[in-house]
């Protein structure tokens, strides 16, 4: 045995898109390092006792860790005597690495995206079983209370038998004030509220907006409308899962407890596209900032333009209904438009400030570095990998 690989045991369920792209982060480290080889088991149909046959096929394999989804088994693996990191799906698992996300930021961002576009009635659907559900709920229920807006809550303890109970959930839609914006924990709970509203002909996103988390593509464009939803990039933490790895069994380091993926983006479809706003001016506004914004440098004066209003008018709505500016709300457009170019694709730097209408890089990056205290190609570094 080539005692300069490291040998690593996937145990990670292929079928979700968190697991197969951090699956990816892991092997795209690893491409870049030293030489590894990974146990990435096929699944087993035929084998009476799997875990037991699974347990025997690493003790042969010796891998250097182990990195798995949350098992019944999870604590038999751990007597092997190897770092074991572990991702955890209803509880923090004691003597492992548990890889999680920054579940509060997570609550915080689904809030505050739903406040952006205006709406007073806020809501979460979740499973308080599971603890980064109740993370994500408490975060969320506190950025709402935090300005005064109405909050709802909505805990499923029946996940595994939503179908039976889609009733339910669709009673409780209806019971909400419209319009409103609900957060569910994750895109397996997003879809339960779509499917709920379309058999009660509740609107989405006219009378209720819903937003997911894992953005998984297969999963957020299964329904109609299509469910925006929040990011997690899995693959960087991969890469940070692969970074901790190697540092362990190369360097001999010892790990935190944890390994916390924090770097999140929210991808906007259909069951959000919408502004919870009743007045037809600011409509307007926000329309031609959205419309306009993301392409090219646009003036107060000229979302003015696109109204009948005054602009003095039209800044009184502006920080009446949303708390903000019409400045501030085209700042905030077009900083939400750069972070998205600057983590999604590998365009250069100028060519992503030329295309949204700057004169010259050095605006664009003190632009951007006034909003965020960093420079654009600093931020991006810690998004992509290299």
């Amino acid at each position: 045995m080539d005692n300069n690989r490291i040998r690593v045991a996937l145990l990670i369920d292929k079928a979700g898109s968190y697991d197969r792209g951090l699956i990816k982060g892991i092997i795209h480290y690893a491409s870049l390092s030293s030489p590894w080889d990974f146990f990435l088991e096929g699944p087993v149909f035929t084998v009476a006792d799997e875990h037991t046959t699974r347990l025997k096929k690493l003790k042969l394999w010796r891998p250097d860790c182990i990195i798995m989804n949350e098992s019944f088994y999870t604590a038999d693996f751990t007597t092997l005597g190897i770092p074991i990191l572990v991702t955890p799906s209803k509880r923090l698992i004691p003597d492992v690495i548990n890889i999680v996300a920054d579940d509060e930021k997570i609550g915080e961002m689904g809030a505050r995206y739903f406040i952006d576009k205006g709406y007073k009635n806020l809501a979460f659907y979740g499973n308080d079983q599971i603890f980064w559900s109740g993370i994500r709920k408490e975060s969320f229920r506190k950025t709402v209370n935090s300005l005064n807006l109405q909050y709802f809550k909505f805990e499923s303890l029946l996940n595994d038998k939503w179908q039976s109970n889609a009733t339910l959930i669709a009673n409780w839609m209806k019971c909400l004030p419209k319009p409103v914006a609900i957060m569910a924990c994750n895109d397996d709970f997003g879809i339960h509220l779509i499917e709920a509203a379309n058999m009660a002909g509740i609107t989405v996103p006219e009378e209720v907006a819903i937003l997911g988390v894992d953005n998984d593509e297969f999963i957020c464009d299964l329904y109609d409308p299509p469910m925006s939803s929040i990011d997690q990039e899995p693959e960087n933490v991969g890469f940070k899962v692969a970074q901790v790895v190697r540092a362990i069994i190369k360097d001999g380091k010892t790990a935190e407890d944890k390994i916390i993926g924090n770097n999140f983006r929210i991808v906007t479809r259909r069951s959000t596209d919408i502004f919870a706003i009743e007045d037809d001016q600011l409509v307007k506004a926000l329309n031609y900032i959205k419309q306009n914004a993301t392409k090219k440098s646009v003036s107060v004066a000229d979302v003015v333009a696109s109204t009948t209003l005054s602009r003095r008018l039209l800044e009184i709505r502006f920080r009446k209904l949303l708390n903000r500016s019409v400045l501030q709300e085209i700042k905030r457009l077009r900083i939400e438009t750069i972070v998205h170019k600057l983590i999604t694709s590998r365009e250069p730097v100028s060519k992503i400030a030329y295309a949204l209408g700057f004169n010259s890089l050095a605006s664009f990056s003190n632009y951007f570095k006034n909003e965020k205290k960093i420079a654009p190609g600093e931020f991006r570094k810690q998004f992509l990998i290299k």
